[in-house]
């Protein structure tokens, strides 16, 4: 999907970038991780550092999981192979907004 230059410039306004790529230990791809702006002011209230990140992707899917700090960096990065995900209309729903998502 190419954004047009007004989308792109509320790519800031929706979710910050980390600091840091990582690369998945599962398939060796090259990842940028963002998290939207709203989770990370409740991270923020909470004081919940290290916050836990799943970033799925792949095929075969899989994920890998980050623990991104205060700081918006990534202290560490594990994988996830085995992944249930539940079949009810609810998750359906919240998982189609996030991949239609273009941010």
């Amino acid at each position: 999907m190419v954004l047009s230059p007004n989308e792109e410039g509320k790519v800031g306004e929706i979710k910050r970038n980390v600091r840091n790529y990582h690369v998945c230990p599962y398939c060796n791809k090259k990842f940028e991780i963002g998290v939207e702006n709203f989770t990370l002011k409740e991270l923020s209230e909470k004081d919940c550092y290290p916050y836990p990140h799943l970033h799925l992707h792949g095929n075969p899917l899989h994920a890998m999981l980050c623990y991104i700090d205060r700081d918006l960096t990534i202290r560490s990065v594990g994988f996830i192979k085995s992944i249930e995900i539940s079949r009810d209309y609810a998750t359906f729903k919240q998982l189609m907004k996030k991949w239609s998502n273009p941010y």
